[in-house]
């Protein structure tokens, strides 16, 4: 697991982090912390560095959850998407990329980092947020759907079907 510079950071406050568990836009030195937990994960780090890039231009903001010092999740939330109906720039953002390391599953992480993103939507204007999932992963579709996001449409990707699920936000029925 990759280690977490927390000491030198502001910390934001989150009233939907689990118990000693901390989430915070991700900083930029932070990127091979980033590809190291995907890797760990089972997932690719190739976008990673883009992924940073579009942080750094203000089209995306990457989370972390940091837990007992390590990284232990991450989400990233696209305030721009090539795809204007998953993320406009104004009235929707589309979430991707939500990954918590096996040993902290089952924690409350991942419905954390969605909170936090979903907060940051709604202090952003946006109404609507959308989320991708890859066909095949009903454990997290059933999760997001449980968390009121409903099928809208099915995309392609390089490495497969993706179902898009979207919800109305509100400043007060966020997860």
């Amino acid at each position: 697991m990759a280690q977490a510079r927390t000491t030198e950071l502001s910390w934001h406050t989150f009233k939907d982090a689990p118990p000693r568990v901390r989430l915070r836009p991700a900083q930029p030195e932070e990127e091979g912390a980033v590809m190291a937990l995907r890797r760990a994960c089972g997932w690719s780090a190739e976008s990673v560095p883009q992924q940073f890039r579009a942080m750094r231009d203000g089209r995306r903001t990457i989370y972390i959850a940091v837990g007992d010092g390590y990284l232990v999740g991450t989400i990233t939330v696209e305030w721009v998407h090539e795809d204007r109906e998953l993320a406009d720039g104004v009235t929707c953002a589309h979430i991707s990329n939500l990954v918590v390391h096996p040993a902290y599953r089952h924690r409350g992480i991942g419905r954390g980092l969605l909170a936090a993103v979903q907060r940051a939507a709604v202090r952003r204007g946006c109404r609507l947020m959308t989320i991708g999932v890859d066909h095949g992963n009903d454990y997290a579709r059933r999760l997001y759907e449980r968390l009121g996001y409903s099928f809208r449409k099915d995309v392609n990707a390089p490495w497969g079907a993706i179902h898009v699920l979207t919800r109305p936000l509100s400043d007060h029925a966020v997860a």
